[in-house]
């Protein structure tokens, strides 16, 4: 019985010592539990609000600036690329072999036609010319030799003549033999013989004589070529030679380039569309970025045939460039008026180039995108001819980014 409530009293004293551990443990739960919950709470408020941005992001179209699609100008100008080329552009080559003696011009100066830009020292010409003088001064002596010598022979033939018509004579009076009558024959004939051989050999030597003052001719004119003159006014562009400096005849080396630039011509390469409206003395402008202003300019020559590998037809034309401020070389734009029927034009950057060929990206009334072929017209740097595939009025998508897909909806803004 004692022992009874002895436990009872130790059991009373324990209870109290449970309850504080129990009670901590319950704390620090409530602690972990509000920890868990408190880093929880604004990772999943941060990541619904990613997942919203994300589905907004996805809903959003894309943006895309829209052109529409417009027909050109019936009476219309095309700026085509030329280059200015000077009228007449001549290498000057030396026509006497030698050494450079003179220059009398340089770059950039203007010369007059036959004004002396060089002269050239000629040692072996000058000897080579006072040889032939010298054939020439023989061939005539020759002749004269060859003038008496005919001279003799024919004194010779009318002697040979008179004996043979005495001895014929004797012979018909039964003077002389049958035998004297034909060696006086046979004489005379070799006289004649004679005479007709120095009238050949005159005849040779008076062609020596022409043959001769042919090459002394010849040579007289090459040493006249020792002073290098301007084939016509102009500007020498280039020189490539100086004092002392050996001169071969002939085209080994370029001495000086003369160039007139007044008037100049201009090179034009015409596509093939706009080659109907193209005429000799049309009228154009010219211009250059570096000059002010607009230079006139005329349509000169046409080559009426095009080239295979361009499809475009060569044409010329003149400016007068009065005040020479324009130079061969430069390059300018040439306008022309043309006169064409209206087509289709859009902005360059929306036409797509692929496999497939042009494409142009269209946005519909629905705002939604898709994609059709179609054939190109002229190239006129911002702006492209459409000439079949689409129609006026629709808008056609500038530059299309990978966003532009088919079937995709897209919010539009005009440039």
């Amino acid at each position: 019985m004692i022992a009874q409530q002895i436990d009872a009293r130790s059991d009373r004293s324990k209870k109290p010592g449970r309850r504080p551990v129990l009670m901590f443990f319950l704390v620090l739960a409530l602690v972990v539990a509000a920890a868990i919950v408190g880093g929880l709470l604004p990772r999943l408020s941060r990541q619904k609000g990613l997942v919203s941005a994300a589905e907004e992001v996805t809903e959003r179209k894309p943006v895309v600036i829209v052109t529409e699609a417009r027909f050109g100008s019936s009476s219309n100008t095309i700026d085509l690329p030329g280059d200015l080329q000077a009228m007449i552009e001549s290498p000057i080559f030396a026509r006497a072999d030698g050494y450079l003696k003179t220059r009398l011009v340089d770059i950039g100066d203007r010369v007059k036609t036959g004004q002396a830009m060089a002269d050239i020292e000629t040692p072996e010409l000058d000897q080579q010319i006072g040889q032939a003088r010298a054939t020439v001064a023989q061939a005539q002596s020759m002749v004269r030799q060859l003038r008496a010598d005919i001279d003799l022979a024919r004194a010779n033939l009318n002697m040979a003549r008179v004996t043979r018509d005495r001895w014929k004579n004797l012979f018909d009076k039964g003077v002389v033999s049958r035998q004297e009558i034909d060696e006086r024959q046979a004489d005379f004939s070799v006289k004649e013989a004679q005479e007709e051989k120095a009238q050949a050999a005159l005849l040779t030597a008076q062609e020596t004589i022409r043959a001769s003052e042919a090459s002394l001719r010849r040579l007289e004119e090459m040493k006249g070529f020792a002073r290098v003159a301007a084939p016509f006014d102009g500007i020498v562009t280039a020189r490539n030679v100086d004092v002392g400096t050996l001169i071969g005849a002939g085209t080994s080396k370029e001495m000086f380039r003369v160039a007139r630039i007044h008037p100049l011509r201009i090179f034009v390469n015409v596509p093939q569309t706009y080659v109907a409206d193209i005429r000799n003395g049309q009228q154009a402008e010219l211009r250059v970025a570096e000059r002010p202003g607009v230079f006139p300019a005329r349509v000169t020559n046409i080559s009426n045939a095009l080239d295979t590998n361009s499809r475009s037809m060569l044409v010329i034309l003149e400016t007068p460039n009065a005040g020479e401020a324009l130079f061969p070389g430069m390059y300018a734009q040439v306008r022309f008026a043309t006169s064409r029927r209206p087509v289709l034009r859009v902005p360059g950057d929306a036409v797509i180039q692929g496999k497939s060929g042009p494409r142009v990206a269209i946005v519909g009334p629905d705002h939604v995108v898709h994609f059709r072929g179609v054939s190109l017209g002229e190239d006129l740097g911002s702006e492209i001819e459409i000439t079949s595939g689409l129609a006026a009025g629709e808008l056609v998508i500038s530059n299309p980014t990978d966003l532009v897909q088919e079937n995709t909806a897209v919010d539009t803004r005009t440039r």
